[in-house]
């Protein structure tokens, strides 16, 4: 499917590089024309600027679609004309400056770098970014020569919810399962003595590496061979799996992102959306920038990629323009032009910008630069959303995904299930232990929940040791079956504090949400459901009871 997929992108881009080449052969009849007429008949500034305009575009755009000669040929000659045209009309004396027959040969030349065809265009998409692929379920790889302490480890990360494929050496990981990896584990001494030597070119996951020698030396050799953490034995395992945890979703951020293009070029605004779709990028296209503001209030971009000139639409001013709603205040904006001037770039990025990126631009490196620059945008806007700790969502968040989903099951006659949990025991924790280690349990919990329910389901951190979890489309018999198995696994989860080994459990309760009038009233009776598990000895999950659908009086029956 992938290869079907890259070759589909090719046929496009191959259809697009077609399209430019008939439109810039007409483009260059139609300049070569115009500055005949000014040759012969004397000054028109209309005329001039026109051919100027023709001349930026091909400057910006034959670059992207192989032609890197016209490109830097059409410049040369536009910068030739441009101080022309930023002064006032002159004589035909001033126009015979530049227009001699050496600049129309230049000019009649550009048509032969068409004709002659361009450069093979660069790879995109998939074929350059193989190993940023989103992953179904989080595996990890475990490479140890000694038995017992790989079992040791793989048992550990099993109740923090990963899947763990063991093998004793480096070139015994088969490259299929290295490219489904979320991460793989390396004993020190393997990865110190031959570097990488997984002996395969596919993009490897992140690696971390776990050994007894903890010097300045050693960690340095294990950075400089490319591994991506290290973890002295012994392994706190929590730890590591948190570690594991925050390096997926890392790496998983670097292939999402909304991308809104702003281009009044058709050709360049389709080859730059296949590029980045190709690249994992969601992508909306916009070739009025009079349609930007409707544009941006449906797609929710987390970045605009937009041209700085845009027939008589500055992009710097657009960008001003945005930064008088405070919605988009935040926005990151990236230009796109072939104008290389160092003092205009400044300029436009102090009107609203955030990079500016000059023309021609590779494919990889627009794809690059753009991952780049959504990935810190997403960032940003999960601080504001995610809860710091765990990365769930914040209380108010949570809450309102509650309130949407009792209106869409009531809406629509589905079930959907809400449901409360409690850390137990939770304050003695953090008494014995200190709020170190309490926050590590908090975040064991939060990463076992995403691991072990469905991507449809939302989470959230309620407040403290609390979470909340809606669970759309899901009969209360589901959702008591997956959650017991999540009381199931936390409980085996071990931590180690002080010297102490200890085992934390979580107490839940669940409410079906179309039962009440709103959403508070089914976070209301999950709540009341979790006390009556506290009461029973916690450890499990208990269901508001039928009797009191409806009624925001006592618990009078609960199910375990």
């Amino acid at each position: 499917m992938a290869d079907q997929n890259s070759a589909d992108v090719a046929r496009k881009l191959a259809l697009l590089k077609m399209r430019f080449r008939e439109k810039a052969l007409c483009a260059l009849s139609s300049l070569q024309q115009s500055l005949s007429r000014v040759h012969s008949s004397g000054v028109d500034s209309g005329e001039i600027l026109s051919a100027y305009q023709s001349l930026h575009r091909l400057a910006g755009s034959a670059g992207t679609f192989g032609y890197s000669a016209l490109g830097r040929e059409a410049r040369e000659l536009e910068q030739i004309i441009k101080p022309f045209v930023e002064k006032a009309p002159g004589t035909h004396d001033d126009v015979s400056q530049f227009l001699d027959q050496s600049f129309m040969r230049r000019v009649e030349g550009l048509s032969d770098m068409v004709s002659g065809g361009g450069s093979e265009s660069t790879p995109t998409g998939s074929a350059l970014e193989e190993g940023l692929r989103d992953v179904a379920e989080p595996m990890v790889v475990l490479v140890e020569p000694e038995p017992d302490r790989a079992r040791s480890l793989a048992s550990a990360l099993t109740h923090h919810g990963f899947i763990i494929h063991s093998y004793s050496g480096l070139l015994d990981v088969p490259e299929r399962v290295l490219v489904d990896a979320s991460a793989v584990l390396v004993r020190d001494s393997l990865f110190s003595a031959g570097g990488n030597t997984f002996g395969t070119d596919v993009t490897l996951p992140p690696i971390i590496c776990v050994g007894s020698v903890d010097g300045f030396d050693d960690r340095y050799k294990l950075a400089e061979n490319g591994a991506d953490g290290f973890f002295p034995e012994p392994v706190d395992v929590p730890l590591l799996a948190d570690y594991i945890e925050r390096l997926i979703g890392e790496r998983l951020e670097l292939g999402k992102g909304r991308v809104l293009i702003v281009d009044d070029d058709p050709e360049l605004l389709e080859h730059y959306g296949l590029v980045l779709e190709d690249g994992g990028m969601n992508v909306h296209k916009v070739r009025s920038p009079s349609e930007l503001l409707g544009a941006l209030s449906e797609f929710q971009p987390d970045l605009v990629l937009m041209d700085v000139q845009m027939g008589h639409y500055s992009g710097p001013t657009l960008a001003r323009m945005l930064r008088f709603d405070p919605e988009w205040v935040g926005l990151h904006i990236i230009f796109l032009s072939s104008e290389d001037d160092r003092e205009f770039q400044v300029d436009a990025l102090s009107k609203g910008g955030d990079v500016f990126l000059t023309k021609p631009i590779s494919d990889s490196f627009l794809l690059r630069a753009v991952r780049v620059k959504c990935n810190r945008a997403r960032q940003l806007a999960k601080l504001a959303s995610r809860d710091s700790l765990t990365g769930l969502l914040k209380h108010s968040l949570v809450k309102q995904e509650v309130g949407k989903e009792h209106s869409r099951c009531r809406r629509f006659g589905q079930d959907s299930v809400v449901a409360m949990l409690d850390l137990d025991h939770f304050k003695l924790v953090n008494d014995r232990f200190g709020h170190r280690t309490g926050d590590l349990v908090i975040k064991g919990l939060a990463n076992l929940l995403r691991h072990r329910l469905r991507k449809t389901d939302v989470i959230g951190r309620y407040g403290g040791e609390e979470f909340l979890v809606v669970m759309p489309d899901c009969s209360l018999e589901n959702a008591v079956e997956a959650l017991q198995a999540v009381c199931e696994q936390m409980r085996r989860i071990s931590y180690t504090s002080k010297g102490q080994e200890f085992f934390v459990t979580v107490s839940i309760g669940l409410a079906p949400l179309a039962a009440f009038e709103n959403g508070e009233e089914a976070i209301e009776a999950a709540d009341q459901a979790l006390y009556v598990q506290k009461s029973r000895g916690r450890n499990g999950v208990s269901v508001f009871g039928e009797a009191d659908i409806g009624s925001a009086g006592k618990v009078v029956q609960c199910t375990s």
